[in-house]
């Protein structure tokens, strides 16, 4: 399987639609809706019912997304190294397994206290704790994602790294990415400290988004890309592409 542009430029706009819709999610959503005032946050989703479900949505298309840039990253990458390209896949479809998974728990405090809520009964103040104390599960069931997150990049940046076709540099921050990120668990479980963990956390979203725009822009260097016997003809028809 021979690398080409266009493979890495659908594995580039996988990862813009990742990166946007966990973006949307986050800002429009979360940082909107929830606060750390009880009362306040179930009015805000009792008016913003609409607002919600599009949020989780986006959440779903975001951990989709995950899976299938791993997928196209394999079949921009395989011919590094197919072990390591297999092991890459695989703690990304963990990864999008579990956070999936977790949206239920996101989605439980619309249930609870949003319009049409069917559990009549137990009293406004306890379905609010309920429902907070649900949204606080995901909010840890999504940094224990993090760690299949974290994963799933360091085949990927020893993947970079050998290739050739793409900056090696790529490849080095992807690797500082995965302590990064495992150390922001560590902390979130730990040590409870926002701060900190967003610290952690930044190398990699500079990694992230500097593939990401490498991949839709230059997609790959093919000038790097190796030349078996026999097969110039597909390489030259790979350039003028």
């Amino acid at each position: 399987m021979i690398p080409n542009k266009k493979t890495a430029r659908f594995a580039g706009l996988l990862f813009l639609l990742m990166v946007v819709s966990g973006l949307f999610a986050e800002i429009f959503f979360r940082q909107k809706l929830f606060t750390n005032d009880i009362a306040a946050t179930v009015d805000n989703i009792l008016h913003n019912d609409f607002l919600y479900r599009a949020g989780i949505l986006s959440d779903i298309i975001m951990s989709l997304s995950y899976l299938f840039t791993a997928l196209v990253l394999y079949k921009l990458l395989v011919s590094v190294n197919k072990n390591m390209a297999s092991l890459m896949v695989l703690f990304a479809a963990a990864g999008c397994v579990l956070l999936l998974s977790n949206i239920m728990n996101e989605f439980a405090p619309l249930y609870m206290v949003g319009t049409g809520s069917q559990i009549g009964s137990l009293g406004s103040g306890q379905l609010q704790a309920m429902a907070m104390l649900s949204y606080n599960t995901y909010g840890h069931g999504y940094m224990i994602g993090q760690v299949f997150f974290a994963l799933w990049v360091l085949p990927l940046g020893v993947l970079i790294y050998r290739s050739k076709f793409i900056p090696k540099v790529f490849g080095i921050l992807f690797l500082i990415e995965v302590f990064g990120g495992l150390l922001s668990v560590a902390v979130h479980f730990l040590i409870p400290n926002v701060s900190i963990e967003t610290i952690l956390l930044f190398p990699g979203t500079i990694a992230e988004l500097g593939f990401m725009f490498w991949l839709l822009i230059r997609g790959i260097n093919v000038s790097k890309l190796p030349a078996p016997i026999g097969y110039g003809a597909i390489r030259n028809s790979i350039i003028e592409s």
